[in-house]
């Protein structure tokens, strides 16, 4: 409920109240309602962003597409073993070969694609075949050593890594060079 005042009479309006937009009082009232409508968005907007980012911060999953060598148990990353396996070779591929093409055409042949999982309305998503991007989004992601990004910033996280940071370092610096 809002008051308006006028020098006359005080005006109670509530959301299922008419009021007169032809009026400047009614075009007022209008105006201060959406205002305040989207003054309410935005604090719920700020306090869901500072939210997500404090969870990062603290090394938490705060939610997203999963990953391939990861399932989502309870709001954490758990490690799936037979994708996990295959996270690790696909960056020993990438050591050997030392070509994202050629990788991504050799995983294409053995029929492995990206993680696929269903989504709370039962839609499948996911499972496709490896590219140049999907697979230069695979090799870069700090997740697959223990790390969370939120923005810029990188933390701990508290999920267990699949791919030691040797390796990881290995191919970031192999992708530097071949200008990836």
């Amino acid at each position: 409920i809002m008051e308006a005042f006028d020098r006359r009479k005080v005006a109670f309006v509530s959301v299922t109240q008419a009021f007169n937009t032809a009026s400047s009082m009614g075009r007022l009232i209008l105006n201060v309602l959406l205002s305040f409508a989207q003054f309410e968005r935005e604090m719920i907007s700020e306090r869901t962003r500072d939210k997500i980012a404090a969870a990062r911060r603290k090394g938490k999953w705060s939610g997203g597409m999963p990953l391939l060598g990861y399932t989502v148990e309870n709001s954490k990353l758990v490690v799936d073993e037979v994708e996990a396996e295959r996270v690790r070779e696909i960056f020993r591929l990438y050591l050997e070969y030392q070509s994202m093409l050629t990788v991504a055409q050799e995983l294409n042949r053995r029929g492995w694609h990206g993680k696929q999982w269903t989504t709370r309305k039962g839609e499948c998503r996911g499972g496709r075949v490896f590219n140049k991007n999907t697979l230069h989004q695979l090799l870069t992601n700090v997740t697959y050593i223990g790390k969370i990004r939120y923005k810029e910033e990188v933390h701990t996280g508290e999920h267990q890594p699949i791919v030691d940071k040797v390796t990881f370092d290995k191919v970031q610096d192999l992708l530097h060079r071949n200008g990836q």
